[in-house]
């Protein structure tokens, strides 16, 4: 190709560019009084700069330049960029590396790339942002992150680190030589109880402007890391569709999912029809399994929601309004309470699922002036004994707040202290107003077969089984996974 053809056909920005257009098809160079004088055995041509930059950028087609960045990032290995073998290389596929040595005082991204196959010239900047917007990282194999996925570990710059790609490009994680846990993520401070489950290896959730988010120490990098979305892929729901609104994940049920836990009987519904199944994540955490699966007739899954209603709508507050509570002084309530010696408001507060402490109750009756006999009705109402001053009964005291607050953390943390837990426990809390679904996880967490009443227990408790169940069975379960393919 002569150079005027090149003129005529290549895309390039700049004199500079055209410059080296001509150096990758062989030409010398001279340039004087604002000509330059290309000359390649024994053909010439003249050109003034103002006939060069008249053409330069007169004819953009970025489309080109998208498919030539897209192919040039699937070769380039970004490392191999100043080694001169590595340029001959390049050239065997159509694309020159012209390098400007201290281009604007800078040769980190010095170069120009040509691609002859395109016909199209960019700076080796563009080519870097490209890729840091597509999650290519130029390592001349063409690799690709995977969106939200930290990679594996690599060496980056000299050092040992991990990538992962999002919406804002890529970012870099190198590893840390002591692994220290920050006391605040994203502006949440973290507590203790946080702190101590990252060092035990734990996902700890964490609710940051309203969004969750899913906390845990990654080994390779000896640091804390945000799991994103598509590493740990909890949906708020599962099995809804335009007939029924699906099992909404309660904070226990994501916890109970991100620490490997199973959710038992969920009811859910798919193109096939209404069914039950057990639900826990995939080992690489990025998707929903079922087991376990048992279809249902229409009629036996609205019987089921009849029945699973009330106890799902359930709160620890759960008579009161959302704005009444936002507006009402429980504490002050119980205060008057207990100086009229009202048990009759007494109850009532704890029939909405207020639960004070026994610290709490002792320092108001002792305010108020009421003697050991009062003071043990007060307690009585609430449903704690007298001897709750031992470890232990204070410790059962800990776990009941835990579980009115779904403190998970908490829950865990006595859990993993050794703590037993009892049937008074569970029916303490259960009378104080938990939530079913928190009482289910406490008991997962502690390893107890959950002695609430779940789908399960309903569907055995009512009537048989379907006839066609067993046919229904095994074209539901084949479809299941396509069905749920992108939660």
């Amino acid at each position: 190709m002569t150079l005027k053809e090149a003129l005529d056909s290549y895309q390039f920005d700049n004199v500079g560019q055209f410059n080296g257009i001509a150096r990758s098809l062989g030409y010398q160079t001279e340039y004087k009084d604002r000509y330059f004088r290309f000359h390649k055995d024994g053909e010439e041509t003249i050109l003034h700069i103002d006939q060069i930059r008249a053409i330069a950028g007169s004819k953009p087609d970025n489309s080109l330049r998208e498919q030539s960045k897209e192919r040039v990032s699937g070769i380039f290995d970004k490392d191999r960029a100043n080694d001169p073998a590595y340029a001959a290389e390049l050239e065997q596929k159509g694309i020159s590396i012209i390098r400007w040595e201290n281009l604007k005082g800078q040769d980190k991204d010095g170069f120009t790339v040509i691609d002859h196959r395109h016909k199209v010239c960019y700076t080796g900047q563009s080519l870097y942002e490209y890729a840091h917007k597509n999650g290519n990282i130029l390592d001349g194999k063409g690799t690709r992150l995977e969106k939200g996925i930290l990679s594996d570990m690599m060496e980056i710059n000299g050092k040992q680190g991990k990538l992962r790609f999002s919406e804002n490009g890529i970012s870099v994680f190198y590893r840390k030589e002591t692994l220290t846990i920050p006391d605040k993520i994203l502006g949440k401070k973290l507590s203790k109880k946080d702190k101590e489950l990252l060092l035990a290896g734990e996902i700890v959730p964490l609710t940051v402007k309203k969004k969750d988010l899913m906390l845990q120490v990654d080994k390779d990098l000896n640091s804390v890391i945000v799991r994103s979305n598509q590493e740990i892929r909890i949906p708020e729901a599962i099995g809804q569709t335009s007939e029924y609104q699906g099992y909404k994940l309660t904070k226990a049920d994501k916890y109970l999912l991100a620490n490997g836990h199973t959710l038992e009987n969920i009811l859910m519904h798919s193109k096939e029809g209404y069914f039950i199944a057990d639900v826990r994540l995939t080992d690489d955490k990025k998707g929903i399994q079922f087991t376990n699966i048992q279809s249902l007739t229409p009629s036996k899954a609205q019987e089921l929601i009849k029945e699973m209603t009330p106890k799902l709508g359930s709160s620890t507050q759960r008579d009161i309004p959302n704005e009444e509570r936002s507006t009402r002084d429980m504490e002050a309530e119980l205060r008057e309470a207990i100086e009229k010696k009202d048990f009759e408001k007494l109850q009532s507060l704890k029939e909405e699922g207020y639960r004070p402490s026994e610290e709490y109750i002792r320092g108001i009756a002792k305010e108020k002036g009421l003697d050991e006999r009062q003071t043990a009705s007060v307690y009585q109402v609430f449903g704690i004994a007298t001897e709750m001053k031992n470890e232990q009964e204070s410790i059962a005291q800990k776990l009941y707040e835990a579980a009115l607050k779904n403190d998970f953390v908490t829950i865990q943390e006595i859990q993993s202290g050794g703590y037993r837990l009892r049937n008074d426990d569970l029916t303490h809390m259960r009378e104080s107003g938990v939530q079913s679904n928190t009482l289910i996880a406490i008991q997962k967490i502690f390893g107890l077969k959950a002695q609430e009443k779940n789908m399960g227990d309903v569907r055995l408790a009512n009537s048989a089984k379907p006839e066609n169940a067993k046919d229904m069975v095994r074209p539901i379960a084949s479809t299941i996974n396509r069905a749920f393919n992108d939660l």
